[in-house]
C-alpha cells in the first residue's frame, strides 16, 4: 500500500513538474528561459516562477498581461500583433534589460511609455509604422544604451526627444523618412557612440546638427539626399572615427566641409556626384586610414589634395573620369597599401607617380586607356603584391618595367594589345603565382620566358595569336597548376612542351586549330584533373595519348572531327567522372565504333552530353550514339553487315578486356 502511495505521489510530482513549462514552449537553463516562438499563440501563457528570458516571437500576441512577467530580464515579442499602439504605460517589469518589439504594426508611442521598465538597456522598435516620436516617450529609461528605430516612417527628430536617455550609446534611425535634423536633438547625447541615419531623405546638415554628441565615433548618413556639406557641419565631432556619406547627391565640398574631424579614420564618399575636390578639404584628417571616392565624377585631382593624409592605407578612386594624375599627388602616401584607380580615363602615368609609396601592396589600374608604361614606373614599389593592368591599350612593355618587384604574386595584363614580350620580361618576379596575359595579340613566346617563375600557379594565355608551342616555352614552371591556352590558332605543340609541368591540374586547349597531338604530349602530367580539347580539328587520338593521366577527372572532346576511338584509348582514365563527346563525326556504320560503343555502355553515367552518329553518305535523322549502342546490343542482326562479319564471340570477349 505504501509503495503504491509513493508511486502515485511520484507520478503527481512528475505531472506537476511537466506543467511548469507551457506545452507550446521549450524551457532551458533550469526553467529560466522559455522559447515559445512560431506557435500561433494569441496570448502569453503562464510561465514558471523564476523565468528570466522569454522568446515569443512570430506569434499573434495582441496584448501584454499586467502581471506574471515582473521577473523577466529579456522579452522578445518580434513579429506579433500589438495592434496600432501600446497601452499608455508598459506593465511593470522592473528587471527587464532587453525588450524587442520589432515588426508589431505599432503606430505611436505614449509619453513615459516604458516608465515601469527602469532597468531597460536595449530597446528594439524597428519595422513598425511609427511616424512621430512623442516627446518624453523615453522618460524613465536612464539606463538605456541601445535604441533601434530603423524601418519606420519617422519624419522629424524633435529637439527634446532624446533628453531622457543621456546614457544612450547607440541610436539606429536608418530607413525612415527623416528630412532634417533639428538643432539641439543631441544636446544631451555626450555618451552617444554610434548614430545610424542612413537611407532617409535628409537634404541638409549644418553647423549645430550634431552639437552635443561629442563622444560620437560612428556616423552613417549614407543613402540620403545631401547636395553639399556646409563648413563646420561636423566640427564638434572631434572623436568621430567613421563617417559614411556614400550614395547621396553631393556635388561639391568646401575646404571646411570636414574641418575638425581630427580623429577620423574612415571616410566614405562613394557614389556621389563630386566633379572636383578642394585642395584643403582633407587638411584636418591626419589620422585617416580609409578614403573611398569610388563612382564620383572626378576629372582631375589637385596636386596637394592628399598631402595631409599621412596615415592613409586605402584609397579608392575607381569609377571616376580622371584622365591625368599630377606627379606629386601621392607624395605623402608613404603608408598607402591599397590604391584603386581602375575604371577611369587615365591616358598616361608620370614615371615618378608611385615613387613615394613603399608600403603599397595592391595597385589597380584596370579599365583605363594606358598605351605605355614608363620603364621605372613601378621600381620603388618593393612591397607590391598585386598589379592589375587589364583592359587598357598597352601595346608594348619595356623589358625592365617589372624589375624591382620581388614580392608581387599577381600580375594581370589581360585584354590589352601586347604583341610581343622580351625574354627577360618577368625575371624579377620570383614570387609570382598568377599571370594573366589573355586577350592580347601575342603570336610567339620567347624561349625561357617563364624560367624565373618557379612559383607560378596559374598562367592564362587564352585569346592570343599563338600558333605553336616549343619544348622550352614552359620551362621552369614546376608548380604550375592551371594553364589556359584556349582560343588561339595553335596548330603545333612540341611533344615535350609540357615536360616541366608535373604539378598541372587543369589544361585548357579548346578552340585552337590542332589536327593531331603527339602520343607523348600529356605523359609528363600525372596530376592532371581537367583536360579540354573542344573546338579543334582532331580526327584521331593516339591510343597512348592518355596513358599517364591516372588522375584525370574531366575530359572534353566536343566539336572535333573524331570518327572513332581506338582500343584502350580511355582505359587509363580510372578516375574519370565526366566526359564530353558531342559534335564529332562518330561513324556508326564502321566497325571502328565498336570500342567507343562498349565503353559508353559501361560508363554511361560519365557521359555528360548527347553525341550523335554521323552518316556521311546517307540521309538519316539524328541518332544518338547511346541509342545506337543500346540498339546494337539488343538486336545484333540490325548492325551493318561489315560489322557483323568481324564480331565473332571470341572477339567480343577480347574487346571487353580492353575497355
Amino acid at each position: 500500500m505504501m509503495l503504491a502511495a509513493l508511486t502515485l505521489a511520484s507520478l503527481g510530482l512528475l505531472a506537476w513538474a511537466s506543467d511548469l513549462c507551457p506545452p507550446a514552449c521549450r524551457c532551458f537553463d533550469n526553467l529560466t528561459t522559455a522559447d515559445c516562438r512560431d506557435k500561433g499563440l494569441a496570448q502569453i501563457p503562464p510561465l514558471p516562477a523564476g523565468t528570466l528570458k522569454l522568446f515569443i516571437l512570430n506569434n499573434k500576441i495582441k496584448e501584454i498581461p499586467e502581471n506574471g512577467l515582473n521577473e523577466l530580464q529579456v522579452l522578445d515579442l518580434t513579429h506579433n500583433q500589438l495592434n496600432a499602439s501600446l497601452n499608455p504605460v508598459w506593465p511593470s517589469m522592473t528587471n527587464l534589460t532587453k525588450l524587442l518589439l520589432r515588426d508589431n504594426n505599432l503606430a505611436s508611442l505614449h509619453p513615459a511609455q516604458f516608465l515601469n521598465c527602469p532597468a531597460l538597456v536595449f530597446l528594439d522598435l524597428s519595422k513598425n509604422h511609427i511616424h512621430r516620436l512623442t516627446p518624453r516617450f523615453l522618460y524613465g529609461l536612464a539606463n538605456l544604451k541601445t535604441l533601434i528605430l530603423s524601418h519606420n516612417q519617422i519624419e522629424t527628430l524633435q529637439a527634446e526627444v532624446l533628453d531622457d536617455v543621456i546614457g544612450l550609446t547607440e541610436l539606429h534611425l536608418n530607413f525612415n523618412r527623416l528630412r532634417e535634423i533639428e538643432s539641439g536633438v543631441f544636446r544631451r547625447s555626450a555618451m552617444l557612440r554610434k548614430l545610424d541615419l542612413s537611407n532617409n531623405r535628409i537634404v541638409k546638415v549644418e553647423d549645430g546638427s550634431f552639437r552635443g554628441a561629442t563622444g560620437l565615433k560612428h556616423l552613417d548618413l549614407s543613402g540620403n539626399q545631401l547636395v553639399t556639406i556646409p563648413a563646420d557641419s561636423f566640427s564638434s565631432l572631434t572623436e568621430l572615427h567613421h563617417l559614411h556619406l556614400m550614395s547621396n547627391n553631393l556635388t561639391d565640398l568646401s575646404d571646411r566641409s570636414l574641418s575638425g574631424l581630427t580623429n577620423l579614420t574612415e571616410l566614405d564618399l562613394s557614389c556621389n556626384r563630386l566633379s572636383s575636390l578642394p585642395s584643403e578639404v582633407f587638411k584636418d584628417l591626419a589620422k585617416l586610414k580609409f578614403l573611398d571616392l569610388y563612382r564620383n565624377r572626378l576629372t582631375e585631382l589637385p596636386p596637394e589634395v592628399f598631402r595631409s593624409l599621412i596615415n592613409l592605407s586605402d584609397l579608392q578612386l575607381n569609377g571616376n573620369q580622371i584622365s591625368m594624375l599630377p606627379p606629386e599627388v601621392f607624395a605623402a602616401s608613404h603608408k598607402l597599401q591599397d590604391l584603386q584607380l581602375s575604371h577611369n580615363h587615365i591616358l598616361e602615368l608620370h614615371p615618378a607617380l608611385f615613387a613615394n609609396m613603399p608600403s603599397l601592396q595592391n595597385l589597380q589600374l584596370a579599365h583605363n586607356t594606358l598605351t605605355l608604361l614608363p620603364e621605372d614606373l613601378f621600381h620603388k614599389l618593393q612591397a607590391l603584391k598585386e598589379l592589375h593592368l587589364q583592359y587598357n591599350h598597352i601595346t608594348v612593355l619595356h623589358q625592365s618595367v617589372f624589375d624591382g618587384l620581388p614580392n608581387v604574386t599577381r600580375v594581370d595584363l589581360s585584354n590589352n594589345r601586347i604583341s610581343s614580350l622580351h625574354p627577360d620580361q618577368f625575371r624579377d618576379l620570383s614570387k609570382l603565382k598568377h599571370l594573366k596575359l589573355d586577350g592580347n595579340q601575342l603570336a610567339k613566346l620567347p624561349s625561357n620566358l617563364f624560367t624565373a617563375l618557379g612559383k607560378l600557379v596559374t598562367l592564362d594565355l587564352g585569346h592570343n595569336n599563338l600558333s605553336e608551342l616549343s619544348s622550352d616555352t614552359f620551362k621552369g614552371l614546376i608548380h604550375l597548376k592551371n594553364l589556359i591556352l584556349s582560343f588561339n590558332p595553335l596548330h603545333s605543340v612540341h611533344y615535350n612542351a609540357f615536360q616541366d609541368l608535373g604539378s598541372l591540374h587543369t589544361l585548357l586547349l579548346q578552340n585552337n586549330s590542332l589536327e593531331s597531338l603527339p602520343p607523348e604530349l600529356f605523359h609528363p602530367l600525372p596530376k592532371l584533373r581537367e583536360l579540354n580539347l573542344d573546338g579543334n580539328k582532331l580526327g584521331r587520338l593516339n591510343p597512348r595519348l592518355f596513358q599517364k593521366l591516372k588522375d584525370l577527372q574531366q575530359l572534353s572532346l566536343k566539336s572535333n572531327r573524331l570518327r572513332s576511338l581506338e582500343t584502350k584509348t580511355l582505359k587509363p582514365l580510372k578516375k574519370l567522372t565526366l566526359i564530353y563527346l558531342s559534335d564529332n563525326m562518330w561513324n556508326c556504320t564502321s566497325v571502328d565504333i565498336f570500342y567507343l560503343c562498349n565503353w559508353v555502355k559501361v560508363n554511361r553515367e560519365k557521359l555528360n552530353d548527347k553525341p550523335v552518329c554521323y552518316f556521311p553518305s546517307e540521309s538519316k535523322s539524328a541518332l544518338f550514339l547511346l541509342d545506337h549502342c543500346a540498339a546494337a546490343a539488343r538486336c545484333p542482326p540490325s548492325l551493318p553487315l561489315q560489322l557483323l562479319s568481324v564480331l565473332t564471340p571470341s572477339l567480343i570477349a577480347v574487346a571487353h578486356s580492353f575497355l
